[in-house]
């Protein structure tokens, strides 16, 4: 198993050139082709009687001028992938417009693996778009740090509590956890220890250099726990089930998945 085709969505956000940097050496290291996505938004509505008094000359020259705004935009954002990625080969570009969490979200579903930059504290776009990917596109999605990555993969930390989003996850990663120098499968609490040895055991079957590790205490602190075990180790790369919960479960107690999300700057491959 390997990823033949990684999805980058492609933006005006500080983290862009970062993203893409990385991006491409993941599709060279992988012999993948590399898509990148612009999605523009719609022009937005306006307001029924605001639309009344301006006029539909005004209306019209608002829309042109929002319209040559995106176009500018669009064409920045696709010379900008083509300096960092180069054209031709297995290097496409595809322009969409929509929502972007939507229309990203739709986009995924035809690749292996999308590649995402980690929000702000303040971007709620940014991770509802993670959100969505996550546990809406039925592929990995691999969170960068804002600065991107270096060479990520040769120390992974894994996290496993026995569920099927953990199993998904495992699967996902392979074409990391197979080529890594070092794996670490973490289990945190006694329901989770209970299967570590068989996944790890799984994992070994495909040539992985797993070594399991169970960590006593409560799965509530799990979050914390594998952060905690990733700086200990130095892993480059952590891998993650999403979502282990129901969504609105997390929504409002938290959760491991949203901990991580927000407090890490490690790379996190995510599976939902």
């Amino acid at each position: 198993m390997t990823f033949r085709t990684v999805l980058v969505p492609v933006g005006e956000d500080k983290a862009c050139e970062a993203r893409l940097h990385a991006a491409r050496v993941l599709a060279w290291r992988f012999d993948a082709a590399l898509v990148g996505l612009h999605v523009e938004r719609p022009p937005p509505a306006m307001p029924g009687a605001l639309a009344s008094e301006a006029g539909p000359e005004v209306i019209v020259r608002l829309t042109e001028r929002y319209r040559a705004a995106v176009a500018e935009e669009r064409a920045a954002a696709k010379a900008r992938f083509q300096r960092i990625c180069g054209t031709g080969g297995g290097t496409l570009w595809s322009e969409a417009e929509g929502e972007p969490a939507v229309v990203v979200t739709r986009a995924a579903r035809t690749v292996d693996l999308t590649i995402v930059s980690r929000p702000g504290a303040e971007d709620s776009d940014g991770f509802t778009l993670i959100e969505e990917l996550a546990v809406g596109a039925g592929v990995p999605l691999l969170m960068l740090p804002e600065a991107g990555a270096g060479e990520l993969g040769k120390v992974v930390l894994a996290g496993w509590n026995g569920s099927r989003e953990a199993t998904r996850a495992l699967h996902d990663a392979l074409p990391f956890l197979t080529t890594a120098e070092r794996v670490l499968l973490c289990a945190v609490g006694e329901a989770a220890i209970a299967t570590l040895e068989p996944a790890a055991a799984m994992l070994r079957r495909h040539g992985v250099p797993v070594e399991a590790d169970a960590v006593r205490g409560s799965a509530g602190d799990a979050g914390a726990v594998l952060l905690s075990q990733a700086a200990a180790h130095k892993a480059d790369l952590l891998v993650i089930g999403a979502y282990g919960h129901s969504r609105l479960r997390e929504m409002v107690f938290g959760g491991a998945t949203r901990h991580l999300l927000r407090a890490t700057g490690l790379p996190i491959l995510l599976s939902g």
